[in-house]
């Protein structure tokens, strides 16, 4: 496989000025104790909660140890890793964005995991299908998938249905259900919006809500043997038509003017009653328990058309792999196997950082069933059939469709126009990068 050209720019950076300022560390052997590094995203509390992780790691594997190192990463800026790639310099393992696999495997950031996997009797049907699908790049698998984001649930305001004279325990099914619904939440007075029932494209992203909308709708948007974007389908067409309808009925401008007034923890305008219904993602649950204890809400699956794919949902969600270069490879697999495949090892993932593990048999899950508004997740995540592409022009897909939905909403792209861009433009970036250039 050809190394993608960023790393050759990269070996054109001043490696002396990289290897003076990472802080890092050198890895190696004492004593019969192996000491390797894991490059991780997190900050704040799940920075903590990893090193908890970490400790009980180290603990029961007396031979290794792991140290943990916050290195930001994100799926266009990951300069500090593909430059200690560069300088034969790798962590031992780093954590990788599912979209991301792909990608960095293209250019040969990081080390195929199919005879340690093997040597470890690991069989793809021990995940969650969309997490070993995502791993999987030119019939070789990359990562191994730490935690499982079934992305999303359907959330309802209970209240708010009651105040509008709708069952609080019935929530939309189907498209034309919450629209109705919306039309029986929104609340305008003297032009400006005070609730809302839904806005479709809000809450994590354009693209986003772009993929979550276009599967609900039954839409697909790549072809994995001809290597083709479909962003245009026509069922993904009209997913977006009907996302971006809410602009055209409710003025982008004033739906901007009702959002900005809103914080996003106890001043959440979902907890607050003023927007009733969204996607939620499962990071939200600790928060609603954190800020908003009482908020009477109701969780379940993505309405779809009648037409569509009901029950649609997708999984992300971050991996750990192998740097190209690793000087301690065997026991960064150890590692990773541990938290990502093993009963106690995912258990403690599960426990200490409340995310969801992708391997299926994880002791922990039977844990979640017990947990308010966890339980409906999982059942998502049983369900889910799609993640994300898995092709080395994911990051640039997904700011494509960042673009096309701000085209729809603000008018100046019809959904088709905006879509066929979209394909067209990430086609020829998918093209370049499969070339190797």
């Amino acid at each position: 496989m050809k190394t993608r050209c960023i790393i050759a720019i990269i070996l054109g950076l001043t490696l002396a000025a990289f290897l003076a300022g990472c802080g890092e560390k050198p890895t190696g052997s004492s004593n019969g104790v192996v000491s390797i590094s894991v490059w991780h995203p997190w900050g704040g509390s799940q920075k903590e909660r990893l090193a908890e992780v970490v400790e009980e790691f180290n603990r029961t594997h007396p031979n290794i140890k792991v140290r943990a190192v916050f290195t930001p990463n994100d799926l266009d800026s990951n300069q500090k890793f593909f430059t200690s790639v560069a300088a034969n310099k790798p962590p031992d393992a780093i954590f990788v964005d599912g979209p991301q696999v792909a990608a960095w495997a293209e250019q040969g950031a990081i080390q195929p995991l199919d005879d340690y996997i093997a040597q470890s009797a690991i069989k793809p049907t021990d995940y969650f299908a969309p997490c070993w699908e995502q791993t999987s790049y030119r019939g070789k698998i990359w990562a191994m998938t730490y935690c499982a984001d079934p992305n999303f649930a359907f959330a309802w305001n209970k209240k708010v249905f009651r105040d509008c004279g709708l069952d609080p325990e019935k929530p939309p099914t189907t498209i034309e259900e919450l629209d109705k619904f919306n039309d029986r939440i929104t609340k305008i007075e003297s032009g400006r919006i005070i609730r809302i029932g839904i806005i479709p494209w809000a809450q994590f992203g354009n693209a986003n809500a772009t993929f979550t909308w276009g599967w609900a709708f039954g839409g697909g948007f790549y072809d994995p043997v001809a290597h083709k974007i479909t962003a245009n389908d026509p069922k993904v067409v009209k997913a977006m038509e009907w996302m971006t309808s809410y602009a055209r009925k409710y003025d982008p401008n004033k739906i901007n003017a009702f959002t900005q007034g809103f914080g996003s923890r106890d001043q959440n305008p979902f907890y607050i009653g003023r927007i009733a219904m969204q996607c939620l993602h499962i990071s939200q649950i600790d928060d609603i328990n954190t800020y908003a204890p009482d908020l009477n809400y109701g969780l379940t699956f993505i309405p779809a058309p009648s037409t569509g794919e009901m029950h649609s949902s997708w999984v992300g969600g971050w991996c750990l792999g192998i740097p190209k270069g690793s000087k301690h490879p065997k026991e960064a697999w150890e590692f990773i196997r541990w938290c990502c495949r093993d009963p106690k090892g995912t258990e403690a993932v599960g426990r200490l950082q409340s995310l969801l593990p992708g391997y299926r048999k994880s002791p922990f899950l039977d844990e979640v069933r017990k947990r308010r508004g966890y339980s409906q997740f999982l059942d998502i995540l049983e369900a889910c059939r799609h993640q994300r592409p898995v092709m080395p022009a994911q990051s640039f897909y997904m700011g494509s469709l960042e673009r096309a939905v701000d085209y729809c909403i603000y008018g100046k792209m019809t959904p088709k126009q905006a879509l066929d861009a979209s394909a067209l433009e990430t086609q020829t970036e998918l093209d370049l990068r499969l070339a190797g250039r």
